[in-house]
C-alpha cells in the first residue's frame, strides 16, 4: 500500500482541524485520520468552545449545524463575590458526541480519509518514515505522524515523550436547573472552596433537546480525604441539590508545560497530547488553534522533506495559542499557591481584566481601554494589599 504523507491519530477537534488545515495548505497531501471509536462517539467534556475556535473553522468555510447553547457571559465566584463579564456571542456549549461527528463529516466531505473504529496498537518511527499497526492487524506507513489522541494517547507513549507533570482530574454530570443558577447564557467557574486546587462549574447544556446544566469539579494536585466525586456532591448540595439526570463521568486532562517537548523527528503533538490550559481546562478552541498552526507547518515540512520538526515548540510559542497557554500557566502558578488568599482579595477589584480575558476567549479584538483600566485596577489592588501588610 502506498504510504501516506501524514497519519493523524485521534479524530477529535485537534486531529480533525489539523487534517483540514493540511488539506487547505497542501491539497495534494495524502492524509489519513484514525479514530479509535465509532462516530458518533461519546466524549466526556463540558463542551464549552470559545468563539475564536469557531472563527478558525469559519475561515475554512466550515460552520457546524449541531445543538448548542449560546454564551454571552462568564461568571467567577471568588473571594466571596461573583464577578460577571458580559460580551455577546462569546462562545457556545456543545455535546461532543454531536460536534466531533459533524466535524468528521466535514473532513470526509473534503476528500480526507477518516477511519473510525480503528485503534492504533503500536507505532515505530524509523529514519525513513513511520509504521502504524492498527487493531485489524494492518500496518500503515506514513512520512510523519500527528499525535492528537489526548492524555492517554499511544503516540505520546510510543514516541518516548515523558509523562508530564501537569494533570487534572475532572468529574462531571448533568442535572436539572437549580434555584441559584445564573441565566442560561452564562458559564460559571466557582472558586469558593478555598481548600480546592481547582474549581467547580456550571455550564448550560442541551441533552436530546432538553435544557440541562453540566456541573462538575476540576481538581489539580488532589489532596485530602475528599475525592473529586465527593467535591461534586458537596457542590450539588450547595446548589440546592438539583435532580441528577446522568451518571458521574470522570476523565483526566493534560496541562501545557512551557518548554516541554511536543515533537520528535517525524512526530508532532497537538491538542491535549501537547497540553492545554491547565488553569481552567479549556481545550476545544485551543485544540482547533493547534490544528490551524500545524496544518501550514506540516505542509511546508512535507514540501521541503524536512520532518525533524525541531522548530514546532518555538512555532507554537510565537502564536496566539502559545502565548495564551503561557499566560494561563503563569496564572495557575500564582493562584494555586500560598498567595491565593491575596489574589482572591484582589480579583473582585479587577473587573476590566476579566473582560479582557473574556474578549480573548471570544476571539475578539482586546479593548485597549480595558487593558489600561485593568492595569490601573491591578495597581490599586496591589497597593491596597501591601498596605494591609
Amino acid at each position: 500500500m502506498q504510504a501516506r504523507d501524514v497519519i493523524v491519530v485521534g479524530g477529535g477537534p485537534a486531529g480533525l482541524a489539523t487534517a483540514l488545515h493540511v488539506r487547505a495548505a497542501a491539497p495534494a497531501a495524502r492524509l489519513l485520520v484514525l479514530e479509535a471509536e465509532r462516530y458518533p462517539r461519546e466524549k466526556i467534556c463540558a463542551g464549552g468552545i470559545g468563539a475564536r475556535g469557531l472563527r478558525v473553522l469559519e475561515q475554512l468555510g466550515i460552520s457546524l449545524d449541531v445543538p448548542m447553547v449560546r454564551l454571552d457571559a462568564v461568571a467567577l465566584r471568588v473571594g466571596g463575590e461573583t464577578m460577571l463579564a458580559r460580551d455577546p456571542e462569546l462562545g457556545v456549549v456543545v455535546r461532543r458526541i454531536d460536534f466531533d461527528h459533524a466535524l468528521a463529516n466535514q473532513v470526509m466531505a473534503r476528500g480526507i480519509e477518516v477511519r473510525d473504529g480503528c485503534a492504533v496498537r503500536a507505532l515505530r518511527v524509523t529514519d525513513s518514515g513511520v509504521e502504524v499497526e492498527v487493531a485489524t492487524g494492518e500496518t500503515l506507513h506514513a512520512r510523519a505522524i500527528v499525535g492528537a489522541d489526548g492524555v492517554a494517547g499511544i503516540v505520546r507513549r510510543a514516541a518516548g515523550f515523558p509523562r508530564g507533570e501537569l494533570r487534572a482530574q475532572v468529574v462531571e454530570l448533568d442535572t436539572e436547573a437549580a434555584p441559584r443558577d445564573l441565566p442560561r447564557d452564562t458559564i460559571v467557574f466557582d472558586f469558593t472552596a478555598a481548600d480546592l486546587s481547582g474549581y467547580a462549574w456550571d455550564f448550560p447544556t442541551l441533552v436530546a433537546g432538553e435544557p440541562l446544566v453540566c456541573r462538575g469539579a476540576y481538581v489539580l494536585h488532589h489532596r485530602g480525604p475528599d475525592s473529586p466525586r465527593a467535591r461534586v456532591e458537596r457542590y450539588l448540595a450547595a446548589c440546592g441539590a438539583p435532580r441528577v439526570r446522568s451518571r458521574y463521568k470522570q476523565f483526566a486532562e493534560r496541562g501545557f508545560e512551557p518548554g516541554a517537548a511536543i515533537s520528535r523527528p517525524r512526530v508532532l503533538l497537538v491538542g491535549e497530547a501537547a497540553g492545554i490550559d491547565i488553569a481552567t481546562g479549556e481545550g476545544i478552541a485551543q485544540a482547533i488553534e493547534y490544528g490551524a498552526l500545524a496544518g501550514p507547518y506540516l505542509a511546508r515540512a512535507l514540501a521541503r522533506d524536512d520532518l525533524g520538526f525541531a522548530s514546532w515548540r518555538r512555532h507554537v510559542d510565537l502564536h496566539h495559542v502559545g502565548w495564551q497557554l503561557r499566560i494561563r500557566h503563569a496564572c495557575y502558578r500564582v493562584f494555586f499557591s500560598r498567595r491565593r488568599p491575596t489574589v482572591e482579595r484582589m480579583l473582585p477589584a479587577m473587573s476590566a481584566l476579566l473582560r479582557v480575558g473574556v474578549q480573548d476567549f471570544a476571539g475578539k479584538r482586546v479593548s485597549k481601554l480595558d487593558l489600561v483600566r485593568g492595569a490601573a485596577q491591578f495597581l490599586r489592588a496591589y497597593v491596597r494589599e501591601n498596605a494591609r501588610d
